[in-house]
């Protein structure tokens, strides 16, 4: 299955320690989002801004360096939006790559394609907010279909080999009691993991004037759940 040599991602790190837990990691970050979450600090890849990078010229380099590397995180950006996805993953599982995608769960059927062909090794899913309408769209900024998100969940959950759920506690979006509520819905999920929102090249510009959240803090909301940043 070949790539154009017109597709192009929105970036790429030829590797990191931070995007996989226990893995040295290529990360290759795709064009487009169908969110608009304001705190988000990926606006060039979110407005499509940033300079695109051949996917062949990627590929290329990963081959390269493959028995350097434990896998490839593919994130975003929103993947599952990439015209090039599904050929991006096969050429990585060609190579016999590990691969991780990160997704905000809202296109469950490609979603369930990538799942159903065995393509990633480990899902890491977004869950902005409560499972309800006004909430999702307050935190991203567009309608958002409940339905859609609780498939995604339920599919990773069938099929990832493994996986995590991670919110991202922006103060001035979510409240505490919006925490425990994605909590309950989520059952308790020993995979669920905060984020600490940081002000570092935010969609919009005034969250950069908004305070970090502090580790403390959510603890002291969610005890036992398992806090990054």
């Amino acid at each position: 299955m070949d790539i154009s040599k017109d597709c192009c991602a929105g970036g790429y790190l030829p590797a990191s320690f931070l995007d996989w837990d226990g893995h040295v990691a290529a990360v290759i970050f795709t064009l487009g989002c169908n969110f608009r979450c304001p705190w988000c600090h990926n606006s060039d890849l979110v407005l499509e801004t940033a300079e695109p990078v051949p996917i062949t010229e990627i590929i290329a380099d990963i081959e390269r360096r493959r028995k350097f590397l434990d896998g490839v995180v593919v994130s975003g950006g929103e993947p599952c939006l990439w015209s090039g996805l599904m050929h991006l993953l096969h050429e990585l599982k060609k190579m016999g790559l590990s691969v991780k995608l990160d997704t905000n769960g809202s296109f469950p059927d490609v979603l369930f394609e990538v799942l159903k062909e065995k393509l990633v090794d480990c899902v890491a899913m977004d869950v902005k907010a409560p499972f309800d309408g006004d909430a999702l769209k307050r935190v991203t900024g567009v309608e958002v279909p409940v339905e859609a998100i609780e498939k995604s969940i339920s599919f990773v959950r069938e099929f990832a080999p493994s996986y995590e759920f991670r919110t991202t506690y922006v103060a001035q979006l979510l409240t505490q009691e919006d925490l425990i509520s994605i909590r309950k819905s989520l059952n308790d999920d020993a995979h669920w993991i905060v984020q600490c929102f940081r002000p570092v090249n935010c969609l919009d510009a005034a969250y950069l004037d908004h305070p970090p959240v502090s580790a403390e803090t959510v603890r002291g909301i969610l005890p036992g759940i398992s806090v990054r940043g």
